[in-house]
C-alpha cells in the first residue's frame, strides 16, 4: 500500500506510471533522446521527494514502508533506463 501524503511523492508518482507511455514512445517515434528527457525529469523529481519527505524517520511505520517503497520503485526506474540508454549503473560508491 503506498500512502501519499506529500505533493512530492504524488508528483513522483505521477511521473512513474507514465514510463511504459514514454517506452512506447521511444520505440514508435525513435527518438532516444526522450528517454534522457524521463530520466532528468524523474531523477529531480525524486530529488525533490527526498528533500521534502522523510524516510527513516517517516511519522509512521506504514509511511515509512510506503516511502521506502517508493524510493524502490524509483530506483528500479533509473536502473532500467540507464540500462537501456547503455549506461553502466553502480550499485554502491
Amino acid at each position: 500500500k503506498i500512502i501519499l501524503t506529500d505533493d512530492s511523492e504524488i508528483q513522483l508518482v505521477r511521473n512513474l506510471v507514465k514510463l511504459s507511455d514514454v517506452l512506447s514512445e521511444v520505440e514508435n517515434d525513435l527518438y532516444p533522446n526522450k528517454l534522457c528527457d524521463y530520466l532528468f525529469e524523474t531523477s529531480q523529481m525524486f530529488n525533490k521527494f527526498y528533500e521534502n519527505c522523510s524516510v527513516n524517520n517517516a511519522e509512521t511505520v506504514e509511511l515509512k514502508a510506503s516511502r521506502l517503497s517508493l524510493c524502490t520503485v524509483t530506483a528500479g526506474t533509473i536502473r532500467l533506463l540507464m540500462r537501456l540508454l547503455g549506461i553502466n549503473v553502480v550499485e554502491r560508491l
